[in-house]
């Protein structure tokens, strides 16, 4: 009963983040959401056989189509919130461009929300890790007994998938109805 749960979930929360944002922040995200969908999907068909998933709805071998709307909404996250950080602490407006500060940002944002959303898919039992394939042996973070390779992994996707969905995020929204910021 709990997968079904994650997994209807996974297909409410593209609508319902959409809207939170185009309510509370005055920012359409399709853009980000469509960019972060692509770099989930490129993820899950170049690492499909290093993790079983346990959903019902599926698109390659096993992995779920509600795995790709996780990742277009993550990003969104990530993407949001590392700027948001970002202003914050280094007093702007907004992302001056050309700053490589945003990287550090983008980590801390991977590491505050991309890596429990991966404990958390993990632990509620979503998907498994196929340790005879990874050979990761680094050990685990402690408290959370999350493999340290998987943080690790997050903060490298996070030095390339932010600057992907801002690069990509203004020419998604022109071709979604509503679009723009």
């Amino acid at each position: 009963m709990a997968l079904t749960l994650f997994e209807i979930w996974m297909y409410v929360q593209v609508p319902l983040v959409w809207w939170l944002f185009r309510r509370f922040a005055g920012r359409n995200v399709a853009g980000e959401m469509i960019a972060g969908a692509m770099i989930g999907l490129f993820n899950e068909f170049a690492t499909e056989p290093l993790w079983d998933y346990h959903l019902r709805i599926t698109f390659y071998k096993d992995t779920p189509v509600g795995i790709i709307l996780s990742w277009a909404v993550m990003f969104t996250l990530v993407v949001y919130f590392s700027e948001t950080l970002y202003k914050f602490f280094r007093k702007r407006p907004s992302v001056r461009p050309g700053d490589k500060s945003i990287f550090l940002f983008d980590l801390l944002a991977a590491v505050l929300i991309s890596f429990p959303i991966e404990t958390l898919g993990v632990k509620a039992g979503v998907w498994t890790y196929r340790y005879d394939r990874l050979n990761w042996d680094w050990g685990t973070v402690p408290l959370v007994k999350m493999p340290w390779e998987a943080l690790f992994g997050y903060c490298l996707l996070m030095l390339v998938g932010p600057t992907f969905v801002r690069a990509w995020e203004r020419t998604f929204d022109e071709v979604v109805p509503g679009g723009g910021k």
